[in-house]
């Protein structure tokens, strides 16, 4: 047993796919999420927190049965399967389900979150995914989807993201390509798995040759302009796919009257992994990282297995990326450093030394404390990654305090410097 021998060795390391962060990039972190929480609030939403543990089988069943090897589960002490959550959006959806009815909608709820993925050790990928988004439950209306991606792209401008770009893509669209191609059930499942990992020589292959697979694959390249689309959909045919075009027009519209219709891109080949979108689906890109920074879409039917039949889209965002995506100039605007000192002196006079850092951190200055006998200012100045220096004499008379940037001092009255 584990607990049994306390002579086994500790292991010095984590496990694969998590890892520490330090309070340099952590305090970059919390500006970040502020910065998002603002935008967020000022919609209206509000913070939800779910417990990290779900029944597997209710995120087996909302994600798609092929979820059940990329969670980590264990067996609780009452022999109940559970699992770690993948995401945030089944844990609320099945809140919703639990606790609110139909006089409640809408609702709208926000998060900040880890969620946990199982991973394959040799491909490097991370199994912790720390994630903020936003759910809108209880409207159908195109609006709910304008509202969604406007809050996205005010909270990416706002972080200092300035390359991004958002593939929009729906669902009706490759369930139409599907209908006008004659392909089974089965064999979709099979596509579908493909275009998830962008394995598109196994979805030629599926397939076959001809010109309407040629046409399929003229459908899925991605593109700037919604008329090549609404074209090709118009010389297929089908009213699923025409609608769903029509839909996403009728959002390129919006959106461009709002001036965000530059921030889009039109990618319907990226087909979601969770098997709970039913309409419009989204990826966010950056240059900076060259990676899914993150996803959403409308998700109408999720909420009904748990027992509340109403419609609901969202979006979460990877924190991670986000902060690696970050511009410097643009962050440097977003986070304002408050100024840092360091506060010395002998450890007979401690109760001094608190009082004068507590009347910087009252001011709102990042302020530490040391204490020694016989204080090397020298050897602190080149230590300490600080503004300021205090340092009380040894008889606690006096304080001088010294300018790091500027490299001036001045020397006061302690009793007087306390009493400003």
């Amino acid at each position: 047993m584990v607990f049994s021998d306390n002579k086994d060795k500790t292991i010095s390391k984590l496990p694969f796919g998590f890892r520490d962060i330090f309070p340099t990039e952590a305090s970059e972190r919390k500006v970040l999420k502020d910065a998002i929480r603002k935008e967020f609030e000022l919609w209206g939403y509000g913070e939800i927190k779910t417990p990290a543990i779900e029944y597997t089988t209710n995120i087996a069943k909302s994600a798609g049965e092929d979820w059940k090897e990329k969670l980590l589960s264990f067996f609780d002490r009452d022999s109940n399967l559970v699992s770690l959550r993948a995401d945030m959006t089944i844990p609320i959806a099945r809140f919703t389900g639990m606790r609110l009815k139909s006089k409640d909608m809408p609702a709208r709820f926000y998060y900040f979150a880890n969620c946990f993925r199982q991973a394959e050790a040799q491909k490097g990928l991370k199994r912790v995914i720390n994630q903020a988004g936003i759910e809108l439950i209880g409207s159908s209306s195109f609006v709910s989807d304008i509202e969604v991606l406007s809050i996205l792209i005010n909270m990416l401008e706002k972080s200092g993201i300035d390359d991004f770009k958002i593939g929009l893509g729906h669902i009706g669209i490759l369930e139409g390509l599907y209908d006008w191609l004659g392909i089974r059930k089965d064999k979709r499942v099979r596509i579908n798995r493909c275009l998830e990992s962008g394995d598109l020589v196994s979805v030629r292959s599926l397939l076959g040759k001809g010109k309407k697979t040629d046409i399929f694959f003229e459908v899925l390249k991605p593109k700037t302009d919604i008329k090549k689309l609404k074209k090709l959909s118009s010389d297929i045919g089908g009213s699923k796919l025409v609608e769903s075009v029509k839909y996403l027009e009728k959002i390129f519209a919006i959106m461009e009257k709002l001036g965000k219709d530059k921030d889009f891109i039109i990618d319907i080949g990226k087909k979601r992994e969770f098997g709970y979108y039913s309409g419009l689906f989204f990826e966010i890109f950056s240059k900076k990282t060259n990676m899914v920074l993150g996803s959403g879409g409308r998700y109408d039917g999720l909420i009904k297995r748990f027992g509340l039949d109403v419609p609901a889209t969202g979006f979460a965002l990877d924190i991670d990326l986000l902060h690696s995506s970050t511009n410097a100039k643009n962050y440097s605007k977003l986070f304002v450093n408050p100024s840092k000192s360091l506060v010395a002196g002998d450890l007979k006079d401690c109760e001094k030394v608190f009082m004068v850092a507590a009347k910087l951190q009252q001011a709102g200055n990042v302020t530490k404390t040391y204490f020694a006998e016989n204080i090397n200012e020298e050897g602190l100045v080149k230590k300490e990654s600080c503004d300021y220096i205090y340092i009380i004499d040894k008889n606690a008379k006096n304080i001088r305090i010294t300018d790091i940037k500027e490299a001036k001092q001045q020397i006061y009255s302690l009793k007087d410097y306390l009493n400003w």
